[in-house]
């Protein structure tokens, strides 16, 4: 170490931009940049510390703290500095619905307690390490997103964030390419209990089988405390449960039963999933003192966040920008949803590849496709489904494939695949008409919000 041992830090960034008066600045080594190279700006411009891996680093201003990992050294001073805080935090783990479901537990919760709730993407290694770092002296409960996509991460962040109640929304398919199974997904996202004390408890949303499944593969082994599980959902007799689910112009209502009775509310979110979420949040502010009525009006507030469900308006028609990512189970909880949307003149779906799927990529594509094939059978039909990328092409092709075998009276779903999004962003400009309501999806890495981005900047 050198400079000044007694100089102040009361924040922690890893962005040199933001490395002004009083912060500690932390190098990460990424694929593409080494960070250390900003270490003599960012004290030229007043940040008090940088941690450093390279002992070459010197200066006149600041200080330095020589490490041996930049990121390690990170996880463990937010590990530390979680330590002094004793209030109940929340994780929230699972393949689909994590930013959701965070957003409606932290809404009811707030209405209530001073929360801290996982911003924008940062419920990653470094992502749920900088979290740790926005709880203070008033925070009441904290409500976390802990996402994993390879084995041994999810150990990482319950070191750091220590929750003692957690949420497993659902367990798919996403990240299977880096975990091999949906089993192994399910025990490393279980892990997420391992920190438990006396009076752990794990929300799991049993509907789908999950609820036999979960319990063969979640590793209540490693829980160093007890576990007590509870389930939610709408499929089951569970001890959180919805009934009388219905569609309204605005959303949809439905009464949450819970051990001590039923209380009816709203949403003004479409989709099944969305209830699922709400359930879930009435849980969990039910076991922390929430009132009811506070909690109703909190969910009746409840709006969607960027790119996660959010509806835009463009020449008459409904744009649904859900691009932030995608999964096999999301994009058909998605396309559900869309088809709740009973006023719709046409309900269209333009959807990008799913990434990250390895060998089973081409499978679970032609899964999507099967699923919208079930789905017209019942009476859903898409009248337009447009694919963008490589992998959709399972999903053209076996929808397309079942339609040639329909005449136009029974199931005509128009399938057209475009290479870029470029192509599906004209062909909606050249075929989008008023009362249309189209779903819009994809994993991040298609870049899909350029389609919504360009569509209603014009």
């Amino acid at each position: 170490m050198w400079g000044d041992p007694q100089a102040a830090v009361d924040h922690v960034v890893i962005d040199s931009r933001q490395a002004d008066e009083g912060a500690l600045f932390v190098p990460i080594i990424g694929e593409r940049v080494d960070a250390h190279r900003f270490i003599p700006d960012v004290l030229e411009q007043g940040a008090a510390c940088t941690f450093s891996s390279q002992d070459s680093v010197t200066g006149t201003k600041g200080a330095c703290i020589y490490v041996s990992d930049t990121k390690k050294a990170l996880q463990d001073l937010a590990a530390w500095y979680r330590s002094g805080f004793d209030i109940p935090v929340i994780g929230i783990t699972g393949s689909v619905g994590k930013t959701t479901t965070k957003e409606m537990i932290a809404a009811v919760l707030e209405s209530k307690y001073r929360t801290v709730k996982t911003l924008g993407n940062l419920n990653s290694q470094i992502g749920v390490a900088l979290m740790m770092f926005h709880l203070e002296e008033e925070t009441e409960v904290a409500v976390f997103e802990m996402g994993i996509s390879m084995p041994g991460e999810m150990d990482r962040l319950v070191e750091i964030a220590r929750p003692q109640m957690a949420v497993m929304t659902n367990i798919g398919v996403s990240h299977i390419g880096n975990l091999g199974s949906r089993e192994n997904i399910c025990r490393e996202k279980g892990k997420i209990i391992k920190k438990f004390q006396e009076e752990g408890i794990l929300y799991v949303c049993a509907d789908n089988g999950l609820k036999d499944f979960s319990a063969a593969n979640i590793p209540y082994e490693v829980c160093e405390g007890n576990c007590r599980t509870i389930y939610y959902g709408i499929e089951g007799d569970w001890e959180y449960t919805a009934q009388k689910i219905q569609t309204t112009a605005e959303g949809q209502t439905f009464d949450f039963v819970y051990p001590d009775g039923r209380e009816s509310f709203s949403l003004a979110v479409m989709g099944a999933h969305n209830v699922n979420n709400a359930i879930v949040a009435l849980a969990i502010g039910h076991s922390l003192g929430v009132s009811l009525q506070d909690a109703k009006k909190a969910l009746a507030d409840y709006r969607p966040i960027a790119m996660r469900g959010v509806v835009k308006e463009t020449r008459g028609a409904h744009l649904i920008d859900d691009t932030y990512n995608a999964s096999p189970d999301s994009i058909k909880s998605n396309l559900k949803a869309l088809f709740d949307h009973s006023q719709a003149d046409r309900h269209i779906a333009v959807l990008g590849d799913v990434l990250e799927l390895g060998e089973r990529s081409y499978e679970l594509h032609e899964g999507i496709g099967h699923f919208i094939i079930e789905e017209a059978k019942k009476g859903n039909a898409l009248s337009v489904l447009v694919t963008v990328g490589t992998q959709t092409r399972a999903i053209h092709e076996s929808v397309q494939k079942f339609c040639a075998t329909q005449t136009k009276e029974e199931i005509d779903i128009e399938c057209i695949h475009c290479d870029e999004t470029a192509q599906a962003t004209q062909i909606l400009r050249e075929n989008m008409r008023q009362g249309d309501w189209i779903l819009i999806k994809g994993s991040r890495g298609m870049r899909m919000d350029k389609i919504v981005e360009d569509l209603t900047k014009e």
